[in-house]
Formats: structure tokens, C-alpha cells, sequence
């Protein structure tokens, strides 16, 4: 629990008047700024690697870089089931949140969820729009277990690609 004048130090820029867990996530969902030449022309920004503010996100995004760890605490536990410090696993764009404050996704892993009889996955050798990386293995949407990334987590993320609809594959077909 943080206390009436804790310091919160998460790397996130927080409002230094009330430092409290009110202003934390106060600052956590705040919206970012927007950019009229980035608006006229995304493809500036949809590159490798690109770390892109979640107003420019869309569906079928796929992106890397958001720890386990952070994962674990915005699943509430749920994923990933074994919890390795350093390890990432990519994470696929489901759709925007209502106003624009953040955006539904869903973690992606090679392994097949063999509890579920229903799945889709992203197949090996897709080549991704924008960026044309190929991806290099089966990766299986983990769309029981969805959660929010507010815009100030974006930071975190580095943009793979936009996944192709003919890339995605459903189980049983």
C-alpha cells in the first residue's frame, strides 16, 4: 500500500503535487498528445521496433517488449502461469477501450493451449504489414486471457508489425 506522500518510482511520470496512488494512476491513464503530421501520415511511425502511443494503435497489432512481470500484474495472475524475471512474451491488439484510453489485448505463446478446443494463432512464416519481419514460429493468441494497456505502459512496447487477417488461422479451421 502507498502512503499519503509516498514517492511512486516506476518510471512513469507522475504529478509531483500529489504523489499518492490517486495521481499514479491519474498519470497511468492520462491521454497523450496528438501530432497532426502523424495523423496525415501513420507510416511514419509503423516501423520496427517503434514504440507507438495507443492512439495510434489498431487491431492485429503485434508487439514485444512488455516484461512478464507486468504482464502477470495486468492478468492479475492469470498469465503467464510460470512467472520468469526478464522473460517477454508479444502481445496481439484486440480493440480499442472506450474514449480512446487504452487498448484491449491478448499475449501471445508458442505453445498451443491444448485446454482450449477453440483457437487462433498467427502462422509461422506470416510476413507482417509495415514492417515485413516474418514471424518465426507458430504464436498462438491467448484470447482467454485479455487485459488493458493504459497509453503510459506504450512506452514499454516496441511494434513487430500489423499481423495480415490471411496470417491468422483458426483451430478448428
Amino acid at each position: 500500500m502507498i502512503s499519503q506522500g509516498a514517492s511512486i518510482n516506476n518510471g512513469l511520470s507522475v504529478m509531483k503535487e500529489e504523489p499518492t496512488l490517486r495521481a499514479y494512476f491519474r498519470g497511468l491513464w492520462r491521454a497523450e498528445p496528438t501530432s497532426i503530421t502523424v495523423e496525415k501520415n501513420l507510416e511514419l511511425i509503423l516501423v520496427s521496433n517503434a514504440r507507438i502511443p495507443i492512439k495510434y494503435w489498431r487491431p492485429n497489432f503485434r508487439f514485444t517488449g512488455l516484461g512478464d512481470e507486468s504482464m502477470h500484474n495486468l492478468t492479475g495472475g492469470e498469465f503467464p502461469k510460470k512467472l520468469e524475471t526478464g522473460k517477454k512474451h508479444p502481445i496481439f491488439s484486440l480493440d480499442r477501450l472506450s474514449d480512446g484510453i487504452g487498448f484491449k489485448v491478448c499475449p501471445c505463446s508458442s505453445k498451443r493451449p491444448f485446454n482450449m478446443h477453440r483457437y487462433r494463432y498467427v502462422r509461422k512464416g506470416c510476413r507482417l504489414l509495415h514492417t515485413n519481419e516474418i514471424v518465426d514460429r507458430h504464436s498462438y493468441l491467448v484470447e482467454n486471457i485479455t487485459f488493458n494497456i493504459p497509453p503510459a505502459l506504450y512506452r514499454e512496447t516496441k511494434f513487430r508489425g500489423e499481423v495480415p487477417e490471411a496470417c491468422i488461422e483458426s483451430f478448428p479451421g
